[in-house]
């Protein structure tokens, strides 16, 4: 048995949170009263507390992922559909992981499955982002798109489809989560107007570049199911796909205000704390317990009246802390019952990062309380090496064709915020930083604002953003007039 494992309890699984210690292993004496090797519990993939946990684990000689369902009541349901949608993809011939285990332990009290973990196999989600080349992601795209097709042709449906329940190996593509899986129409072609559907939710991710393919991936979707393409169903798929991303972005940002597997959240009478679990430790604990501790010992970068911003390292990752300052009583009074301009930040660089836009990775932010009340409050990310736009774009050694490669960034920005219905409130040059690593990075989000219904009001915020966009370069004449061009070349809708 594996140094400091311990034997877990249903009870102690059902009360488990992200801080849940392992290895620990169960011993799987199923109902049918058969002797089991024990399992052992290794590396957490997933938690719903409460609910459904997921682990890669060794059993035996195998390293295998199992799937624990916790939920007292509906535990039962949620595991026979898991089996009923894994079944139905093996049925249709659909490669999916195999299945070496299903059974209930404790007495029944909690279903489990196992299943053998594919060695090497790599997610669409990571080999979209190794593969830089165009044909080569329309390549993974496609074959995924084949294999949707062969759901489609069983009558299977993906209801929650996304791109990590497509693996691949060997380039060989493998569906997991027989959970998602709804079996329903099984034996029976899906129709023509739910596959469209369930295409456009599958593209619908934030990632950039995935729609210069839509047209070829519609075509070899029909082709996959020997159809004609009718006229404007890309335009229809589009248009879902808008929709559904819209709707993902307004979800992912919700859930970084609360524990989730990504994000751990605190909100206690004193303070109220989120922090991306990538960053989690006892040196961003230390720092957000004494965040003003660590900003003495920092490189300060801005010492205002309404923020301080410093740069600090912090066990090898350089983090810029912004802390957004308490200018007197009436500010308090005022303040005290809004969200702070640091949870603001951190709900705009979220949905920035969500949608592939370059802003500093978020890591942490506080707000100090005083009986619930906000006080001062604290937006930490990562440090980007970089100029400001301002003097970057003036710089003597900055060739010509630098400078259009930069300015084709800005207008890219510029089209994708207007195309968000986002509005940043703040557009002075140093907002802007070009970044060492050739990448355009916006930044001070605390005035961004996200308009669901684009109107008037959003046209008037994006008028001003652009009036403040070539006022920094007043007197800077070909500047100015290149800046013009882009805001003049913009697509918009009024």
């Amino acid at each position: 048995m594996i140094e400091n494992c311990w034997s877990a309890s249903i009870d102690t699984l059902r009360r488990s949170q992200y801080d849940l210690k392992l290895p620990f292993s169960l011993l799987l004496s199923a109902e049918k009263e058969v002797d089991v090797m024990p399992l052992v519990c290794q590396r957490l993939l997933r938690l719903i507390p409460g609910k459904r946990m997921v682990c890669a684990a060794r059993w035996g000689e195998r390293q295998v992922v199992v799937k624990l369902f916790l939920d007292s009541r509906k535990a039962g349901r949620h595991w026979q559909r898991e089996l009923k949608g894994v079944k139905a993809l093996e049925s249709a011939g659909i490669a999916t992981p195999e299945l070496l285990f299903a059974e209930r332990l404790f007495s029944g009290s909690l279903p489990i499955i196992i299943f053998a973990e594919l060695q090497s196999a790599s997610t669409l989600v990571d080999l979209w982002f190794a593969h830089q080349d165009d044909r080569e992601r329309r390549g993974l795209l496609n074959a995924v798109i084949e294999t949707i097709a062969a759901h489609h042709r069983a009558g299977l449906l993906q209801s929650d489809i996304h791109w990590s329940n497509f693996l691949f190996r060997d380039e060989r593509v493998f569906t997991i989560d027989g959970d998602a899986v709804d079996s329903s129409g099984c034996g029976s072609e899906l129709g023509r107007q739910k596959s469209l559907a369930n295409i456009a939710l599958f593209l619908a991710e934030s990632y950039p570049g995935i729609d210069q393919h839509l047209d070829f991936l519609w075509k070899s979707y029909c082709q996959s199911r020997n159809w004609l393409v009718e006229a404007d169903e890309v335009k229809l798929i589009k248009g879902q796909i808008d929709g559904h991303r819209e709707k993902k972005a307004a979800i992912y940002v919700a859930k970084s205000l609360r524990n989730c597997t990504a994000f751990a959240a605190q909100n206690e009478s004193r303070f109220f704390r989120l922090l991306d679990r990538h960053y989690q430790g006892s040196a961003l604990n230390d720092l957000l317990a004494r965040p003003d501790d660590f900003m003495a010992d920092g490189e300060i970068f801005k010492a205002g009246n309404s923020a301080t911003v410093v740069k600090l390292d912090l066990e090898g990752i350089s983090l810029v802390v912004k802390r957004y300052n308490i200018k007197n009583f009436s500010h308090a009074l005022r303040r005290c019952w809004r969200p702070s301009r640091a949870q603001v930040s951190w709900q705009n660089a979220q949905r920035l990062s969500w949608w592939g836009i370059a802003t500093p990775k978020p890591v942490a932010m506080l707000e100090k309380r005083y009986y619930g009340l906000r006080s001062t409050a604290y937006f930490i990310s990562e440090y980007v090496a970089g100029s400001n736009a301002f003097e970057f774009l003036q710089r003597s050694d900055l060739d010509a064709s630098d400078l259009k490669g930069w300015l084709q960034q800005f207008a890219t920005l510029l089209q994708r915020l207007l195309n968000l219905g986002l509005s940043h409130g703040d557009f002075k040059a140093t907002n802007f930083l070009c970044g060492d690593d050739g990448r355009l990075y916006l930044l001070d989000l605390d005035a961004m604002h996200y308009w669901s219904r684009p109107g008037s009001a959003f046209r008037k915020a994006v008028e001003r953003d652009h009036c403040r966009l070539l006022a920094n370069w007043q007197g800077k004449s070909e500047l100015e007039r290149e800046f013009q061009k882009i805001i003049e070349g913009l697509q918009t809708s009024w």
